[in-house]
């Protein structure tokens, strides 16, 4: 199961061998690359299928392999992207091909080379349309000091649903009160706090809509797992040279009341029991931004 965390390299280096008549080999030149990942923000549609259609090579998409698409609070990792202007397409993840086929965005984001960034898919201008959506760009480069662990929040709740702003803390886990001034302090809608750098130990990021610390939203951060038997390390709060994102949602389907359901609620789909309940809330999911170097001989990220 290690052998798994070498799947969150966001940028791989590789070559496409080919041989010619004359049996010599060439090999094609890697383009300027950054990593994209895409994140869910949306609460209220049904999970969906992103791609980027100008080409296939080094091109980032949210394909998983499931059957539901990229739902409500998911993530794929960061993906290895020719950097340059790229068309990007929004679709629902559905069964039937003509449901498939209708473009919910059709828009073009340059990506820069050796940047790793988020594409935050969130609700777009609502007039009319139920299911407009648009991209935040959310910068992911980061690299902790030697030893040292870097931490933020991303306020992910569109503008109009809550919470709205936040304040966000740092505490020893997700059950211990916080206390003194916010580490993150009102965190604008759709905004990324700064990076805080800390040594290795176990951390939970507890959230409040700013100025209102009586209710709380927060979750413990991955402990990861350091490198074993030439393995590179799995990213965690208890492992140098990790980065991660705390990342705020909005309750799912916000004019819904009572439990949050397939039936009376979009964003369901295709999600367990545990989720649907998580889903009646705000909440908080962590995510990973760096990995550790792996161990020496083996590449880098």
């Amino acid at each position: 199961m290690r052998l798994s965390r070498l799947l969150l390299l966001p940028v791989a280096t590789l070559a496409v061998v080919a041989c010619s008549d004359d049996d010599s080999v060439t090999i094609n030149s890697r383009p300027p690359l950054g990593g994209v990942r895409f994140i869910n923000a949306v609460p209220d549609m049904k999970p969906v299928t992103i791609r980027m259609v100008d080409q296939l090579l080094w091109s980032a998409n949210s394909v998983n392999g499931g059957s539901y698409g990229l739902r409500f609070r998911a993530a794929t990792v960061h993906q290895a992207t020719e950097a340059k202007a790229r068309h990007i397409r929004v679709f629902p993840a559905d069964s039937n091909i003509a449901e498939a086929s209708r473009i919910l965005l059709d828009t073009t984001i340059t990506i820069e080379a050796n940047k790793n960034v988020t594409l935050l898919l969130v609700p777009g201008q609502r007039t009319g349309a139920t299911d407009s959506v648009a991209f935040v760009t959310i910068n992911d480069d980061v690299t902790p000091a030697e030893g040292e662990v870097a931490l933020r929040l991303v306020n992910a709740s569109a503008p109009g649903l809550t919470p709205a702003s936040v304040d966000g803390w740092l505490t020893a886990d997700a059950e211990t009160a916080p206390t003194g001034a916010p580490t993150w302090d009102n965190l604008a809608s759709l905004t990324a706090g700064a990076y805080v750098t800390r040594a290795p130990e176990a951390v939970a990021v507890q959230t409040a809509a700013d100025g209102a610390p009586a209710t709380l939203w927060g979750a413990d951060a991955p402990e990861g797992e350091p490198e074993a038997d030439g393995i590179g390390a799995l990213a965690g709060a208890t492992v140098g040279g990790s980065a991660l994102s705390a990342y705020v949602f909005p309750k799912a389907c916000p004019t819904v009341t009572g439990a949050i359901t397939v039936a009376n609620c979009p964003a369901a789909a295709g999600s367990s029991g545990s989720i649907r309940t998580a889903y009646a809330n705000p909440g908080v999911v962590f995510f990973v931004d760096k990995i550790p170097a792996p161990p020496t001989g083996t590449g880098g990220n």
